[in-house]
C-alpha cells in the first residue's frame, strides 16, 4: 500500500502525496479538478477548523477570535470558522452583508477600515456588533449620530498607530507613521477627549494592528508597550477600558521563513493584559486559511524565449493577484510526481497580457506536458477574495473539502455573470 507523504513546501499536513499523487484530506486533487475544471481553488475544513482551534488554546477561552473576513470571504468558510467559534473582523459593508446573509451572529464582529461611509456605519450600528474601531477622527460625529438615531451609545475602540517595524513587504505594513491605519499616538489624546466627551460614545478598548506575515513576537510587544504608556497617561483613557484588540497578521511559511509562534505572542501579552483586566481580541485571517488552500492550474504549453523558460498554465494574475502585487513566493508543485523526470527552471507564467502576469519566478519543476496540474500553494487567503475579471476573465469555481466529501462551494463565473452589470 502507497504510504502517505507531506506535499513539498505545504504548511499543512491536510495536503499530502498518497501514490505520488496529491490529495485534499482524503480526495484526489485531480479528482476535483475532473470535476470542477481548472483553474480551481480548493480549501480544506479540517485545517481551517485546526488552525482556529491553535489559535484559541493559544489565547484562552476569554478571548474574542474574529476571523478577518477580507482573507477569504467564502459563505461557506464564514460558517464553518462561526461553527469553530470565531466571530468577525469586517472591514467594509459588504462583509457585513455576507454575515447577514450566511445568517450569522454579529454580536462578536468588530469593524475596523480607515474610510468608514455613513451607510456602512448606520448598518453596523443596527447590526449591533461588539464594538467599532476608529481609525479616522471623522467618524466620530457620524457613530456618534448613528447611536443617537439608535438610542444606545457605540461601543468604540481606538486604533493607534505604534511605530512599530514589522519587517514585512511595504505594502502589508500597517503600522507605521507613513502608513495610512490607525491615528499616531501623538495625535490620540485629542481623539480619546472627543469621545469620552461625547454621550453617545462609549471607549472600550484599543486597537492596533501592525501588518502582515510578522514572523516575531518582539513587534506585538513593543506595540503594547506603547500603547500602555498612552493609556497611563492620563487616567480618562482607561476609564471603562476592557478590550485590547492586538490585530493579526501571523504570520505563516510559504516562501522564506518560519511561521509565526502564535502561542509565544499569547504567552508575552497575556500577563500584561491580566494586569490591567483587559480582554484579548485577535484578527487571524491568513494564518487560518492561507495553508488551507490551494490553486490548481493546468499547464498549456511551454515556451523558450532566448534564455527565459517560460512554463504557460490557465491560471494567471487576475486568479491569484500576490506574486504580481507583493512578489509573494508561493510553492508550485506537481500534482503527479514523476520521481524519473527531468527537472527544469523555468518561469511559470498566465494568459494574461502583463509582464507582471507570473505566479512563480525561477521554480526547479519536472518537465510538463500540456494537460499536467500543478498546485500553487498556501492560496487559501487573499487568492479567491482579491480575483479580478481583468482581459475579461471569469473567475475560478471554489471547493471545499471536508474529509471524504468536496463540494461546490463557489461556482465558476460564467461569461453571462462577467458581463450581466454593463449597459
Amino acid at each position: 500500500m502507497a504510504e502517505r507523504a507531506q506535499c513539498p513546501g505545504s504548511g499543512s499536513p491536510d495536503f499530502y502525496l498518497h501514490g505520488g499523487e496529491l490529495h485534499c484530506e482524503q480526495v484526489p486533487v485531480r479528482e476535483l479538478v475532473e470535476r470542477f475544471g481548472s483553474p480551481l481553488y480548493i480549501y480544506s475544513a479540517a485545517t481551517i477548523r485546526e488552525r482556529a482551534k491553535r489559535v484559541r488554546v493559544a489565547f484562552g477561552d476569554t478571548a474574542r477570535i474574529c476571523y478577518a473576513v477580507k482573507a477569504n470571504p467564502n459563505l461557506s468558510v464564514l460558517r464553518l470558522l462561526h461553527e469553530a467559534g470565531c466571530g468577525f473582523d469586517l472591514v467594509s459593508g459588504g462583509e457585513l452583508e455576507r454575515l447577514a446573509v450566511a445568517c450569522l451572529p454579529t454580536d462578536q464582529a468588530v469593524f475596523a477600515g480607515v474610510g468608514k461611509q455613513r451607510w456602512e456605519i448606520e448598518a453596523a450600528v443596527a447590526a449591533g456588533l461588539l464594538f467599532f474601531n476608529v481609525e479616522s477622527p471623522y467618524e466620530l460625529p457620524l457613530l456618534a449620530a448613528a447611536g443617537e438615531a439608535a438610542g444606545k451609545p457605540v461601543a468604540v475602540a481606538l486604533r493607534l498607530n505604534p511605530n512599530v517595524e514589522a519587517n514585512t513587504h511595504a505594502y502589508i505594513s500597517t503600522g507605521k507613521d507613513e502608513n495610512k491605519f490607525g491615528v499616531a499616538i501623538d495625535r490620540a489624546a485629542a481623539v480619546v477627549d472627543e469621545i469620552v466627551a461625547n454621550p453617545w460614545l462609549s471607549l472600550v478598548g484599543y486597537h492596533v494592528h501592525l501588518g502582515s506575515q510578522l514572523r516575531a513576537v518582539g513587534p506585538y510587544v513593543q506595540a503594547f508597550e506603547r500603547v500602555a504608556a498612552f493609556v497611563d497617561g492620563d487616567a480618562k483613557r482607561s476609564d471603562g477600558v476592557r478590550y485590547y484588540d492586538l490585530g493579526g497578521g501571523f504570520g505563516i511559511s510559504y516562501g522564506e521563513g518560519d511561521p509565526l509562534d502564535v502561542a509565544a505572542v499569547a504567552a508575552a501579552l497575556l500577563p500584561r493584559l491580566q494586569e490591567r483586566g483587559w480582554i484579548p481580541v485577535v484578527e487571524p485571517g491568513r494564518f487560518i486559511v492561507g495553508d488551507a488552500g490551494i490553486l490548481v492550474t493546468s499547464v498549456l504549453g511551454e515556451k523558450l524565449q532566448g534564455r527565459a523558460k517560460f512554463l504557460l498554465v490557465d491560471a494567471a494574475m487576475n486568479d491569484l493577484m500576490r506574486p504580481a502585487l507583493y512578489q509573494a513566493e508561493h510553492p508550485i508543485v506537481p500534482v503527479l510526481s514523476r520521481p524519473d523526470a527531468e527537472m527544469r527552471t523555468v518561469d511559470v507564467v498566465g494568459p494574461v497580457c502583463e509582464t507582471g502576469d507570473f505566479l512563480g519566478r525561477a521554480r526547479s519543476l519536472p518537465r510538463c506536458q500540456r494537460g499536467d496540474l500543478l498546485a500553487v500553494l498556501a492560496t487559501g487567503a487573499y487568492g479567491a477574495s482579491m480575483a479580478s475579471n481583468y482581459n475579461s476573465r471569469c473567475r475560478p469555481a471554489e471547493v471545499l473539502v471536508d474529509g471524504e466529501q468536496a463540494r461546490l462551494v463557489c461556482r465558476r463565473e460564467s461569461f453571462a455573470q462577467l458581463l450581466q452589470r454593463e449597459i
